[in-house]
């Protein structure tokens, strides 16, 4: 019988051993993974070169092939997909970081950037009402500046306020007797009486200058404020130019 079937070469010696691995099932998986089409149908015509005429390939056999085959295609064109939308993707992120170089974001913190060519502005994050507010801006060297809420209201704002600090607060850099503090980085506190009397501290949502913007493998965005701080695009609540 070993008349019927050409001598194997150099040249098919390795597409037969792969053959004879591929027919394995315990191996086809892995087998399929690591070729491409151009080899599957080398090996296809290289089996049916090498077949026995008296047993040639079961038809049932020659569609599994070829379903296979199909299969891999469909596999190589999904990969390449896959590919280009993460490489879009990153390009993406990658235009979205840069273009928040410079800007200022509300984050929620306790300290801010100054600048007088950009003010900072900061909020009382609370939905609880108080009698009044206080908030304290500091520095290395001590307190620059109290602030009471009520002074940024307008009479009219006075008048139907509920207690809850809702507004956003613009410091214009100057301390208790009036000098300017030039730019640089502040720390604030703000604290609140209740309507029983008790003296409560208030979370503050705070102004800053992105730096520098860092795009992990993931995708996921890191913003260096001018703060220092490293804080991720997720807990930014504001963006402005």
């Amino acid at each position: 019988m070993n008349d019927f079937l050409p001598s194997i070469t150099a040249g098919n010696e390795n597409y037969i051993k792969a053959l004879q691995e591929n027919s394995n099932p315990a191996n086809n998986s892995e087998a399929l993974n690591g070729m491409e089409q151009a080899d599957f149908l080398l090996l296809l015509t290289t089996q049916m070169q090498n077949q026995d005429p008296s047993k040639p390939m079961d038809a049932t056999d020659f569609v599994t092939d070829l379903t296979q085959m199909g299969q891999l295609e469909a596999t190589n064109d999904m990969n390449a997909s896959i590919l280009a939308m993460t490489a879009s993707f990153n390009n993406l992120q990658t235009m979205q970081g840069a273009s928040l170089i410079g800007k200022n974001v509300q984050i929620e913190g306790d300290k801010f950037s100054y600048s007088s060519e950009q003010p900072s502005s900061f909020s009382l994050n609370t939905d609880e009402p108080f009698i009044d507010i206080t908030i304290v801006i500091s520095d290395d060297d001590g307190i620059v500046k109290e602030l009471s809420y009520a002074d940024f209201l307008s009479d009219r704002e006075k008048a139907s306020w509920d207690g809850v600090p809702n507004k956003s607060i613009e410091w214009d850099g100057l301390d208790d007797v009036g000098a300017a503090r030039g730019d640089g980085v502040f720390s604030i506190t703000a604290y609140g009486t209740d309507s029983t009397g008790e003296t409560k501290s208030i979370n503050t949502v705070v102004g800053s200058r992105v730096n520098t913007v860092g795009i992990g493998a993931d995708g996921s965005m890191t913003l260096t404020l001018a703060t220092g701080e490293k804080v991720a695009m997720d807990t930014v609540r504001e963006i402005s130019g």
